[in-house]
């Protein structure tokens, strides 16, 4: 097995460990430990700090991440993050958190990623979840051949 192979499969390994530790965490109201967890996962397998990653654009920090695997994760983690600030009453960070979490999915499509199930039915939950209409014309445009 190659060492880029084996570093891409240990990167995803690492990053399921890590949304089952947030979902956990989540689940048992450990926001903390869930904040954290989200925070570790973006500076471990993305190699930035989750703050730097989220004060961009989509497109531009999808450029920084340079793949759709990458991007993808990043929505991901985006979106959970959404999730915690929604169940801590923070709707106003929640719904930002979700449309980004849009954009990236959108992003991380325009560099390639075919969309699994899972992630179909993110975008869908996400796309029911924000205001679809303040995303950019060229988010709009991809959403509708999303």
């Amino acid at each position: 097995m190659s060492l880029r192979k084996d570093f891409i499969e240990r990167a995803v390994e690492q990053f399921a460990a890590a949304i089952a530790s947030i979902l956990k965490a989540r689940k048992e109201k450990r926001y903390g430990d869930a904040r954290n967890h989200i925070r570790e996962t973006a500076l471990t397998v993305l190699g930035m700090e989750y703050g730097a990653l989220t004060l961009a654009d989509a497109e531009s920090t999808s450029r920084l991440l340079g793949t759709a695997s990458r991007t993808r994760m990043l929505a991901k983690l985006v979106r959970e993050d959404g999730e915690l600030m929604r169940e801590q009453g923070d709707p106003l960070t929640a719904d930002s958190r979700f449309l980004l979490s849009l954009e990236l999915y959108l992003e991380a499509i325009s560099l390639g990623l075919n969309p699994d199930t899972e992630d179909a039915t993110a975008i869908a939950e996400l796309r029911a979840l924000t205001d679809t209409t303040t995303l950019s014309e060229r988010h709009q445009r991809m959403l509708s051949q999303a």
